[in-house]
């Protein structure tokens, strides 16, 4: 993808975990507030929510998930909002910015650390970048120093291939120039992103979602729509359906789907191909729904999507096979 002009928009997913500041890392990247944010324990990112501008004469869209990794939402919400993250990102964000902030990492603290190391794909780490925010915790240190402070963090910041960037979205917003600004930390963090630019991040889920988003456009036949109202419309309809056929999924499978894990890119891949089922979704049976579930309980990732295919197939035909019913019966909820 690199600087072509033929891709202008680039798409930058903001991952980090609650109250470490990505909805004001994403207003101080658009010099703009457009995500909620406030000092607050829990999320305040309680879906994902895109927003884009024009800086720099490139248009960039900037996507705010919720707390995925540490979450207080219920199960089913964090769901959702993992596959509009999908969506939302298809088909693949240009790079991701890992937040997190300036500050003691303790062992509580570290726990996320380690959390992005086990969810992240190593191609995902080919397109990340470490955001730390609250950057006037360094007291005069630069932030390459406090990195080396932690073995973790260093190990962390090298996955990502030293790219790293601080911004302070209280302290720092109204400075003009030096280390200690916003304006030119930004600056630097979108030098960064776009001398990195070689090809946006995809796997094959990302893919497979977008494939379907332009289907379901081709069915917008309403005249006078714009595209980009098209896609709203059937990003609306592809969320609602893949709600369904993930229904057995975990939260835990998805999030590293999305982030690049094969086996767990695999598996959901295999449940989509075989939960598809041309125009209306319908509601699966119990035996249906037991049967992904079983599979999904077996410990399937580690084992490897492919050995499984038959045996989800089997489960699939009697989700499949029922009669039309309410999408948010019990049934699909088991």
């Amino acid at each position: 993808m690199g600087a072509s002009k033929s891709q202008p928009e680039k798409r930058i997913v903001l991952l980090g975990k609650t109250g470490d500041g990505k909805s004001s890392a994403g207003n101080t990247i658009l010099k703009q507030q457009v995500f909620k944010s406030k000092a607050s324990p829990e999320s305040v990112t309680a879906e994902c929510v895109s927003a884009d501008r024009k800086i720099d004469g490139k248009n960039i869209t900037v996507i705010d998930t919720p707390g995925l990794l540490d979450t207080a939402l219920d199960e089913e919400t964090i769901k959702s909002e993992i596959i509009r993250s999908v969506i939302e990102s298809s088909p693949g964000p240009d790079m991701f910015i890992i937040v997190l902030k300036v500050e003691r990492y303790t062992g509580q603290e570290m726990e996320i650390v380690d959390k992005i190391v086990e969810y992240c794909g190593e191609d995902t780490f080919n397109h990340s970048v470490v955001l730390f925010t609250h950057g006037e915790q360094l007291e005069g240190q630069t932030i390459e120093e406090f990195v080396k402070m932690s073995p973790k963090l260093q190990e962390l910041v090298d996955k990502c291939g030293s790219r790293c960037h601080v911004i302070d979205s209280k302290y720092w917003k109204n400075r003009q120039n030096g280390y200690r600004s916003n304006r030119v930390q930004v600056k630097n963090l979108l030098e960064t992103i776009e001398q990195k630019l070689t090809g946006c991040y995809t796997n094959e889920l990302l893919q497979i979602v977008e494939e379907e988003i332009q289907e379901e456009m081709k069915n917008v036949d309403e005249v006078n729509v714009l595209p980009e109202e098209k896609r709203e419309q059937a990003k609306k309809i592809v969320h609602k359906n893949l709600h369904i056929r993930l229904a057995a999924v975990t939260t835990e499978t998805l999030a590293r789907a999305f982030l690049g894990i094969a086996e767990a890119v695999a598996f959901v891949v295999t449940v989509l191909k075989a939960a598809s089922v041309p125009g209306e979704v319908i509601a699966g049976t119990d035996a249906g729904a037991a049967g992904i579930a079983a599979v999904l309980g077996a410990g399937i990732v580690a084992a490897g999507a492919a050995a499984l295919a038959g045996v989800i197939g089997r489960g699939i035909t009697g989700y499949n096979a029922a009669d039309e019913g309410d999408p948010g019966c019990d049934t699909i909820n088991k």
